[in-house]
Protein backbone atom coordinates (compact mmCIF):
# COMPACT_ATOMS: atom_id res chain seq x y z
CA UNK A 1 0.00 0.00 0.00
CA UNK A 2 1.44 3.41 -0.93
CA UNK A 3 1.61 6.42 1.40
CA UNK A 4 -1.53 8.15 0.09
CA UNK A 5 -3.58 4.93 0.24
CA UNK A 6 -2.40 4.28 3.80
CA UNK A 7 -3.42 7.77 4.93
CA UNK A 8 -6.84 7.44 3.27
CA UNK A 9 -7.35 3.98 4.80
CA UNK A 10 -6.39 5.16 8.30
CA UNK A 11 -8.80 8.11 8.07
CA UNK A 12 -11.59 5.86 6.76
CA UNK A 13 -11.01 3.18 9.42
CA UNK A 14 -11.17 5.70 12.25
CA UNK A 15 -14.18 7.56 10.78
CA UNK A 16 -16.12 4.27 10.58
CA UNK A 17 -15.16 2.98 14.03
CA UNK A 18 -14.67 6.13 16.12
CA UNK A 19 -16.60 8.90 14.36
CA UNK A 20 -16.14 11.29 17.28
CA UNK A 21 -12.35 11.19 16.80
CA UNK A 22 -10.88 13.87 14.52
CA UNK A 23 -7.87 12.62 12.56
CA UNK A 24 -5.75 15.76 12.56
CA UNK A 25 -2.79 14.30 10.70
CA UNK A 26 -1.29 11.04 9.50
CA UNK A 27 2.40 10.66 8.72
CA UNK A 28 3.92 7.65 7.00
CA UNK A 29 7.69 7.51 6.95
CA UNK A 30 10.81 5.43 7.11
CA UNK A 31 11.84 2.48 5.00
CA UNK A 32 12.40 -1.23 5.41
CA UNK A 33 12.25 -2.32 9.04
CA UNK A 34 12.07 1.27 10.26
CA UNK A 35 8.69 2.22 8.84
CA UNK A 36 6.52 4.37 11.06
CA UNK A 37 2.87 5.36 11.05
CA UNK A 38 2.13 8.45 13.18
CA UNK A 39 -1.49 9.33 13.77
CA UNK A 40 -2.45 12.59 15.48
CA UNK A 41 -5.99 12.62 16.83
CA UNK A 42 -8.30 14.94 18.69
CA UNK A 43 -11.53 14.37 20.57
CA UNK A 44 -14.09 16.80 22.01
CA UNK A 45 -13.32 15.48 25.52
CA UNK A 46 -9.56 15.42 24.97
CA UNK A 47 -7.09 12.67 24.10
CA UNK A 48 -6.02 10.26 26.82
CA UNK A 49 -4.00 7.05 26.93
CA UNK A 50 -7.09 4.82 26.64
CA UNK A 51 -8.21 6.53 23.44
CA UNK A 52 -4.72 6.19 21.94
CA UNK A 53 -4.77 2.46 22.79
CA UNK A 54 -8.19 2.06 21.12
CA UNK A 55 -6.97 3.80 17.96
CA UNK A 56 -3.78 1.71 17.91
CA UNK A 57 -5.91 -1.44 18.15
CA UNK A 58 -7.99 -0.38 15.16
CA UNK A 59 -4.78 0.05 13.15
CA UNK A 60 -3.38 -3.36 14.13
CA UNK A 61 -3.07 -4.55 10.53
CA UNK A 62 -0.23 -2.03 10.06
CA UNK A 63 1.80 -3.32 13.02
CA UNK A 64 3.55 -5.99 10.97
CA UNK A 65 5.16 -3.39 8.68
CA UNK A 66 5.09 -0.22 10.79
CA UNK A 67 5.75 1.07 14.25
CA UNK A 68 2.53 2.84 15.21
CA UNK A 69 2.45 6.04 17.26
CA UNK A 70 -0.85 7.64 18.22
CA UNK A 71 -1.04 10.93 20.10
CA UNK A 72 -2.77 14.26 20.39
CA UNK A 73 -1.58 16.94 17.97
CA UNK A 74 -0.28 19.11 20.79
CA UNK A 75 -0.55 22.86 21.09
CA UNK A 76 0.75 23.61 17.61
CA UNK A 77 -1.51 21.68 15.28
CA UNK A 78 -0.85 20.89 11.68
CA UNK A 79 -3.52 22.22 9.35
CA UNK A 80 -4.25 19.97 6.36
CA UNK A 81 -7.94 19.94 5.62
CA UNK A 82 -10.25 22.86 4.83
CA UNK A 83 -12.06 22.12 8.12
CA UNK A 84 -8.79 22.50 10.04
CA UNK A 85 -8.23 25.96 8.56
CA UNK A 86 -11.83 26.99 9.26
CA UNK A 87 -11.47 25.92 12.91
CA UNK A 88 -8.25 27.96 13.21
CA UNK A 89 -9.82 31.25 12.09
CA UNK A 90 -8.50 34.11 14.21
CA UNK A 91 -5.41 32.19 15.32
CA UNK A 92 -1.81 32.82 14.44
CA UNK A 93 -0.48 30.33 11.90
CA UNK A 94 2.62 29.56 9.87
CA UNK A 95 2.16 28.64 6.20
CA UNK A 96 4.72 27.37 3.68
CA UNK A 97 3.74 27.18 0.02
CA UNK A 98 4.96 25.02 -2.85
CA UNK A 99 5.63 28.05 -5.03
CA UNK A 100 5.80 31.79 -4.30
CA UNK A 101 2.58 33.65 -3.56
CA UNK A 102 2.97 37.41 -3.90
CA UNK A 103 6.73 36.86 -4.04
CA UNK A 104 7.22 34.68 -0.96
CA UNK A 105 6.81 31.11 0.24
CA UNK A 106 6.77 31.51 4.05
CA UNK A 107 4.04 33.37 5.90
CA UNK A 108 3.29 33.97 9.56
CA UNK A 109 0.16 35.81 10.51
CA UNK A 110 -3.41 35.60 11.69
CA UNK A 111 -5.87 33.49 9.75
CA UNK A 112 -8.63 35.90 8.79
CA UNK A 113 -10.83 33.37 6.94
CA UNK A 114 -10.80 30.27 4.79
CA UNK A 115 -13.02 28.20 2.55
CA UNK A 116 -12.55 25.03 0.52
CA UNK A 117 -10.35 26.84 -2.04
CA UNK A 118 -8.17 29.33 -0.19
CA UNK A 119 -7.18 30.97 3.05
CA UNK A 120 -6.79 34.65 3.85
CA UNK A 121 -3.96 35.59 6.16
CA UNK A 122 -3.06 38.93 7.69
CA UNK A 123 0.74 39.02 7.53
CA UNK A 124 2.48 42.06 9.04
CA UNK A 125 -0.31 44.46 8.14
CA UNK A 126 -0.99 43.11 4.66
CA UNK A 127 -3.68 40.67 3.66
CA UNK A 128 -2.65 37.68 1.55
CA UNK A 129 -4.93 35.10 -0.07
CA UNK A 130 -3.29 31.72 -0.57
CA UNK A 131 -4.87 28.90 -2.60
CA UNK A 132 -5.09 25.76 -0.43
CA UNK A 133 -3.60 23.69 -3.27
CA UNK A 134 -0.40 25.80 -2.89
CA UNK A 135 -0.03 25.06 0.87
CA UNK A 136 2.76 22.55 1.43
CA UNK A 137 2.67 22.82 5.23
CA UNK A 138 0.72 24.84 7.77
CA UNK A 139 0.34 24.80 11.53
CA UNK A 140 -1.01 26.89 14.35
CA UNK A 141 1.39 28.87 16.53
CA UNK A 142 0.99 28.66 20.28
CA UNK A 143 1.78 31.90 22.05
CA UNK A 144 2.21 32.13 25.78
CA UNK A 145 0.17 34.87 27.37
CA UNK A 146 2.35 37.79 28.24
CA UNK A 147 2.17 38.62 31.90
CA UNK A 148 2.82 42.09 33.16
CA UNK A 149 5.26 42.81 35.95
CA UNK A 150 4.31 41.43 39.33
CA UNK A 151 2.87 43.93 41.72
CA UNK A 152 4.17 44.23 45.24
CA UNK A 153 7.43 42.36 44.76
CA UNK A 154 8.09 39.81 47.50
CA UNK A 155 5.25 38.38 49.49
CA UNK A 156 4.16 40.60 52.33
CA UNK A 157 4.56 39.31 55.85
CA UNK A 158 1.51 39.30 58.03
CA UNK A 159 1.72 41.27 61.22
CA UNK A 160 1.27 39.10 64.30
CA UNK A 161 -1.99 39.64 66.16
CA UNK A 162 -1.90 40.95 69.68
CA UNK A 163 -3.45 38.64 72.19
CA UNK A 164 -6.11 39.97 74.42
CA UNK A 165 -5.60 39.78 78.10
Amino acid sequence: MDKTSTITDVEKTLAENLPEVDVVDVEVGGAGGNRILRVFIDHPEGVDHDLCVRVTGLLGRYQEDHRIEVSSPGLERRLRKPEHFQAAAGKKIIVRTFSPVQGQRNFTGFLVSSDRQSLTLEDEGRVVTIPLKEVSRARTVFEFEKQGPRKGGAAKKKKPRKRAG
